[in-house]
């Protein structure tokens, strides 16, 4: 029943407002650090989940990474997760494919859709009940897939300030996503092409200040669907949903406590999207192998941990939602 209820709102939410939340799958966001940290990511990303919030970041990647992600939202609801590949090669470039998932499966069915729309008015006069007290005639599934292939590039570049000839180092990195949305809901399909870009830049308090006390200031932007994505689908009317641009702003700043052996991070992004949103994050990290982070998620708390040993990295992080239940994710990485 819950099932049944749920992807009543969903199709509700999608017929009266067809293209304002088309694509809404891909805005639950990926990666449990991220997501532990309030969403607040697009000035960090460098790590295989920076296709998602700003493919700038990934140019910062140095080895070859492999991560993935899996979660039951929404009281076990849906299924959400991801997986992505990135490869350096030469020239500071970086290449990633990556594949997001969200899925509703086994959603009783509960008319006969070989009847004809006279037999099945007549049965529903008869018992209004049937539709809720009668077996599902069969089960279907409501899919979203969406498949990215990003290229990353990261230029080194010296900033003169004029000061005695000082000359500041800043790494830039951009990157661009060529990606395919297909969704299906019973037996229709819909899809479309869509490109993300993004760009961040870093450089070190340190060298600007000649004093190892500070740490990396970054900056980064993203826009997810620069040309406004069409999603059509194969019904008679080839109708068409367009997911809307959106933008991504952020700050990051690490701060180095040399005295505990560890990095405080703070980050703050801003979302666009809808009214727009407030997303902040704080992480503290032990000796680079563990972390605990905090966030606001647009008002709403979350929370982490990870652990990292050898090449491996195990991070968890938990969502608070007042509405649809708490979720909790769980992401596996590994370098080479």
């Amino acid at each position: 029943m819950k099932r049944i209820i749920f992807v009543l709102f969903l199709l509700s939410v999608i017929m009266a407002e067809d293209t304002k939340y088309a694509g809404a799958f891909l805005e639950l966001g990926i990666g449990p650090r991220a997501l532990g940290m309030g969403n607040a990511y697009v000035a960090l990303s460098e790590d295989g989940t920076g296709f998602y919030w700003n493919p700038g970041g990934m140019a910062f990647i140095t080895q070859i990474e492999a991560s993935a992600m899996y979660a039951n939202l929404f009281n076990s609801l849906e299924n959400h997760g991801y997986l992505n590949c990135a490869v350096p090669i030469f020239g500071g470039v970086v290449l990633s494919v990556s594949w997001i998932r969200l899925a509703v499966d086994d959603i009783p069915r509960m008319y006969d859709a070989n009847l004809d729309r006279y037999t099945r008015a007549q049965r529903m006069s008869r018992d209004r009940s049937i539709w809720l007290t009668a077996p599902p005639v069969d089960y279907f599934s409501f899919t979203n897939n969406a498949y990215f292939f990003t290229f990353a590039k990261l230029i080194h570049w010296k900033a003169n300030l004029g000061w005695q000839y000082f000359e500041l180092p800043i790494d830039i990195g951009y990157g661009i996503n060529f990606k395919w949305v297909d969704l299906s809901l019973d037996d229709k399909h819909g899809s479309g092409v869509g490109i993300d870009g993004g760009i961040k830049i870093k450089f070190g308090l340190q060298d600007l200040f000649n004093s190892e006390y500070y740490g990396d200031l970054s900056f980064g932007m993203s826009s997810q669907d620069i040309l406004e994505t069409r999603l059509t689908w194969d019904t008679d009317t080839k109708h068409q949903d367009r997911i809307a641009r959106s933008w991504r702003y952020g700050l990051a700043y690490i701060q180095p406590l040399n005295f505990l052996s560890s990095d405080l991070v703070l980050a703050y992004d801003i979302y666009t999207k809808y009214e727009g949103s407030g997303h902040l994050g704080l992480e503290y990290i032990y000796r680079s192998m563990f972390a605990l982070r905090f966030g606001s998620n647009a008002g709403s708390f979350t929370a982490g941990a990870g652990i990292s040993y050898w090449r491996l990295r195990l991070d968890y992080a938990y969502q608070g939602h007042d509405d649809l239940g708490n979720s909790h994710r769980v992401g596996l990485g590994f370098g080479f």
